[in-house]
């Protein structure tokens, strides 16, 4: 029964795998693979309606469109400033509802605002942010009669009773008069639709009573928006549909007909549908209608499709070397594991292809922060594998069979695997909530990749792996203990019980010397924590800070990378380019000078501005404006605002002690069988703590050494190591949760110097896993992200360091009791000070002891 089960899980897998590799295959593939390889192009998924030809990128990967808005003046706004803000916050408000993550909103210039939308074309982006989304509920205008009064052709006026079906709306919106022979005789004349209010004057239903509106579907499967109204609106709208049983209702966006339902019975509950509209305009409206309209008219005055922020080169160099990261952590655990290692890479090629093709088809916006999300998940996946082989070998070693071995090994290692990738799905719905709440996209996309790679890491190693571990065995190739790393004399010495048998000595004394490694530890942090404490801390990048921004455009051709590797050299090193579709480049920096007043004597001298235009005209060439013509000066030169708020460094710092705070509950539930549970959470954070001191303390150094800035790359890298810290200690405190289990009467420190020794392998070989795909990176990938891979690197090597050589130890400095002997102290310090006489401490003055 069990190979019958285990043939189905195979044949599972195998299509699982073939399938996510087709629906993931690049259309060009030649673009990351070797070139001189014909390979196929990839065609994507089309079933009917539903279409994923390519994988949706974030404007730091692949681009999007620009629009640059400007506001109207003649709208009506009181106070242009305080209506721009507004019209910011709900423009950020309708493309994170629209699904569109990652999108860059900012304030540029006195009137105007800048949306970058990545993969949405330039109708679907001027439609979405250009319209204002006001809403209002209008009834036909009705005589004495209750007719329908309708205006004609000649401006006069006809009636027309309703209730005969000489009433129609037709594809174009129009609201149409009907003779009895069916010809349009005039339109609907229009009235705002009112009821009583609260207060009990008349008031007119417009969307300042929404609360939420929703695209979905009737029975029929025809689109429509739900919508739904607050106490007041519900009780107009109770009140307008009991007024117009048999009439329609006219409901307008922005002043447009959309649609205009007849009334069938007075409506309750505050509760109403659009019809009339298809889905992608539902879609859109209903974004526009939850974010509110906008506060002043926005006219888009340019439209642009722009390239990658990061550089297009920087992102095939940075995708290739990932596949040459992977590939050398394959080689790495078939070389280390042999024969368990090879199929273990296999169960990695679907893992990679299947969170692929997740990402491709859900769709996820994938992002900088969403490949350093996939890294560490590679990571784990990787992780997952590494603990069940290390058990498989253990097994072996104390002399089991093979078949015995592996199911023992996956049994064993589930509790870690469990544990480790619970704590960290609790990090990333917290920090998903917390990024949904406060509008941190970068947090939020960091999240839900995470997590996302969390659940298929697991389904990789238990099911996966298990499933070709399996399979192979039934085969009886490669038995041999060889292949699976364990000495054959060592595992029949074992079965035989002729092995030695002495109680364990670890060959590292760990607890011993913790006092080292503390103070290790505070050598590493001081230096950073005082660098924090001299003003500034960190040193913001160009995303916290206003700036200038401008358009670039040569005769010449000019690469994007020789672009920003000239602003480098011109001491702009922050400068950030994107080429946009007509062939300007699309620049910002931080905030340039612009030209200098001519002083009372003499030539002025150039300023930040004109130093630049002059360099970059030396090095490539006049300027020319969008007809060609030379104008050596910036295009369309302003200020524009920080493009990322500087509340995401305080949401992102509330929403990892929040996470902190759900992982402590959790592993102090996790280990409640234990004396002091409580004590294996506190230390899993102390060690969280560390490796996020001394990351943060470190680049604070360098921003003042080397004007190293801090950007929302850092803040993302940040978030990775946090997630790679609390999975590597959960891990380390499993082991040691099992060995004081099975040995009950095991001092605290013994069973420390076991677990650790015992998981020493496998914690080092998890970082190197990690390491290698950003060692790849790092050296082969574009400069754009080598701070963001330089994080991630001290990181990932200050969480090995605290899962080994802080966490575990904490448990045993507790265990001492050395914080109770000082808590126990602080008070008989401050008695004994009482104690002393308050007299002058002069040379008669003493203490009796």
């Amino acid at each position: 029964m069990r190979r019958y089960t285990n043939a189905i899980a195979l044949f599972f897998v195998t299509v699982l795998t073939g399938f996510s590799i087709w629906v993931v295959w690049p259309d060009m593939p030649e673009r990351y693979l070797p070139d001189f390889v014909p390979w196929p192009s990839g065609t994507g998924l089309n079933i009917g309606d539903f279409e994923r030809e390519s994988m949706r990128l974030g404007l730091d990967l692949k681009g999007g469109t620009r629009v640059l808005l400007e506001a109207d003046a003649r709208g009506g706004a009181s106070n242009l400033d305080e209506a721009l803000e507004g019209a910011e916050t709900i423009i950020r408000r309708r493309v994170d509802s629209f699904g569109v993550s990652e999108a860059e909103v900012q304030r540029q210039g006195a009137n105007r605002i800048s949306v970058q939308l990545p993969g949405v074309s330039r109708e679907e982006a001027s439609e979405l942010i250009g319209k204002t989304a006001e809403l209002e509920f209008r009834q036909p205008r009705l005589d004495e009669a209750r007719n329908v009064i309708c205006q004609t052709a000649d401006s006069g006026t006809i009636t027309v009773p309703a209730q005969t079906g000489r009433l129609n709306i037709d594809d174009q919106g129009n609201a149409n008069c009907l003779d009895t022979s069916g010809q349009t005789i005039g339109q609907i004349i229009w009235d705002p639709a009112t009821g009583e209010g609260n207060d009990g004057t008349q008031k007119p239903l417009t969307g300042r009573y929404l609360t939420s509106a929703e695209a979905g579907f009737d029975p029929l499967g025809q689109p429509l928006i739900a919508i739904e109204f607050d106490n007041e609106g519900g009780n107009l709208f109770e009140d307008i549909t009991g007024s117009l049983v048999g009439y329609p209702l006219g409901i307008f966006v922005d002043g447009v007909l959309i649609s205009a339902p007849q009334v069938n019975g007075r409506i309750s509950g505050g509760q109403g549908q659009i019809t009339g509209v298809g889905l992608d305009e539902a879609r859109t409206l209903s974004a526009q209608l939850n974010a509110g309209a906008l506060p002043v008219p926005l006219n888009p005055i340019q439209i642009q499709e722009v390239d990658a922020t990061l550089g297009d080169d920087a992102v095939r160099k940075s995708i290739q070397a990932g596949i040459v990261g992977i590939l050398i952590v394959m080689l790495f655990i078939v070389v280390y594991y042999r024969l368990p290692g090879a199929l273990a890479s296999f169960a990695l090629v679907t893992y990679t292809a299947t969170i692929l093709m997740v990402f491709k088809l859900w769709p996820v916006t994938l992002s900088l922060a969403g490949i350093a999300a996939f890294v560490l998940s590679v990571g784990m996946a990787v992780d997952a594998n590494i603990l069940v082989f290390e058990r498989m070998k253990e097994e072996l070693r104390g002399g089991r069979s093979l078949v015995v071995a592996i199911e023992t090994g996956f049994n064993r290692a589930w509790s870690s695997i469990r544990d480790s990738n619970v704590a960290t799905l609790i990090t990333c719905g917290i920090l998903y909530w917390f990024g949904d709440q406060f509008n941190a996209n970068q947090v939020k996309g960091f999240a839900i990749t995470l997590a996302i790679g969390v659940l298929i890491s697991m389904f990789s190693a238990v099911v996966v792996s298990r499933t070709l571990m399996r399979g192979w065995i039934s085969t009886g190739l490669l038995r041999r203990p060889w292949w699976f790393g364990v000495d054959r004399e060592q595992m029949e010495a074992a079965a035989a019980g002729t092995g030695p048998r002495r109680r364990f000595r670890p060959a590292f004394d760990f607890i011993g010397k913790r006092g080292l490694f503390y103070l290790i530890s505070l050598a590493i942090m001081v230096p950073g924590l005082i660098s924090l404490a001299i003003p500034p801390a960190l040193k913001p990048g160009i995303e916290f800070t206003s700036g200038s921004t401008f358009g670039v455009r040569f005769q010449q051709e000019v690469s994007q990378e020789d672009l920003r590797s000239e602003l480098a050299d011109l001491g702009h090193t922050e400068a950030r380019v994107q080429s946009a579709s007509d062939g300007t480049f699309v620049i910002r920096t931080d905030e340039l000078e612009g030209t200098n007043l001519a002083p009372p004597l003499g030539p002025a001298p150039p300023s930040e501005r004109e130093a630049m235009e002059d360099g970059l005209i030396e090095r490539f060439g006049p300027l020319v404006d969008s007809e060609g013509a030379v104008v050596n000066r910036f295009l369309n030169f302003e200020s524009i605002s920080a493009s990322v708020s500087r509340d995401i460094g305080r949401n992102a710092t509330i929403a990892v002690i929040v996470a902190s705070t759900a992982i402590l509950f959790y592993i102090t539930w996790a280990f409640r069988h234990l004396p002091n549970p409580f004590v294996y959470g506190g230390a899993a954070i102390i060690a969280l703590l560390h490796d996020v001191g001394i990351t943060i303390g470190l680049f604070s150094i360098f921003g003042k050494a080397f004007d190293a800035e801090v950007n929302t790359m850092f803040i993302t890298a940040l978030l990775t190591v946090i997630g790679f810290s609390v999975h590597d200690t959960i891990v380390v405190f499993d082991r040691i949760r099992e060995n004081r289990t099975r040995n009950p009467n095991l001092e605290l420190g013994e069973a420390v110097n076991m677990s650790l020794t015992e998981t020493l392998s496998r914690s080092i070989g998890t970082s190197l896993t990690v390491m290698f795909t950003i060692l790849a990176m790092l050296f082969l990938g574009g400069s754009t992200i080598r701070d963001f891979l330089l994080v991630l690197l001290v990181g990932i090597i200050s969480g090995t360091y605290s899962s080994i050589f802080v966490a575990s130890q904490l448990l045993v400095t507790w265990d001492s009791g050395f914080f109770s002997h000082i808590r126990r102290r602080l008070p008989k310090m401050g008695s004994e000070s009482e104690a002393r006489p308050s007299g002058p401490a002069g040379p008669e003055a003493s203490v009796v002891r």
